[in-house]
């Protein structure tokens, strides 16, 4: 599956390179280092945002709850595909294509705040515009207490993720191609 995984992760970069934003899949360094910010005994609600190959939403779905809802944001068709063939039965998690859209699908699954969002988005080449009603829609959809964690490429999106949540944690993981900065925000 890795190499099945990573041969189509560098195709979709190839042919898509602003929304993949990255040659190959996210290793298991930078996982664990996102996937710790979460409380998974309380987490009930949970988006990914841009999940790619399924990488960490694989890690997700062995970590959740057994009642936690999980919503699964990627715009890829192919990859949705590799995401809900690997997934077919479970009934917690849904699969999403546009992420802009998360405060609907949080309201058509029944969804009132999500506890953390874990985000793969590439926000440096995506458009200005679908950066801020992105972290718009973020921002409104976390309970006050609820976390936003992601990781990018560069610190570019430091001063832009500071305007929207007082308080940040941020990690840096060499041991990733290529080496990513993680953000945990919270307000």
């Amino acid at each position: 599956m890795h190499f099945k995984e990573s041969m189509t992760f560098l195709k979709r970069f190839a042919s898509s390179p602003r929304r993949i934003g990255s040659v190959a899949p996210s290793s298991k360094f930078l996982t664990k280092a996102m996937l710790d910010r979460v409380d998974w005994e309380n987490a009930r609600y949970i988006a990914e945002l841009g999940a790619g190959t399924g990488v960490f939403t694989r890690e997700i779905v062995k970590r959740a709850r057994k009642d936690a809802k999980i919503l699964v944001f990627e715009i890829d068709p192919a990859l949705q595909k590799m995401i809900r063939d690997e997934h077919p039965e479970h009934e917690g998690l849904s699969l999403h294509s546009d992420a802009q859209e998360l405060y609907s699908y949080m309201n058509d699954n029944g969804i009132e705040h999500l506890d953390f969002v874990i985000s793969s988005l590439p926000f440096t080449v995506l458009p200005p515009r679908m950066t801020v009603r992105i972290l718009n829609a973020v921002v409104k959809c976390l309970k006050p207490e609820g976390h936003f964690v992601a990781y990018q490429y560069s610190s570019i999106m430091k001063h832009v993720l500071k305007k929207k949540f007082s308080h940040m944690k941020t990690r840096f993981v060499v041991f990733n191609v290529p080496p990513a900065f993680v953000y945990d925000c919270w307000r």
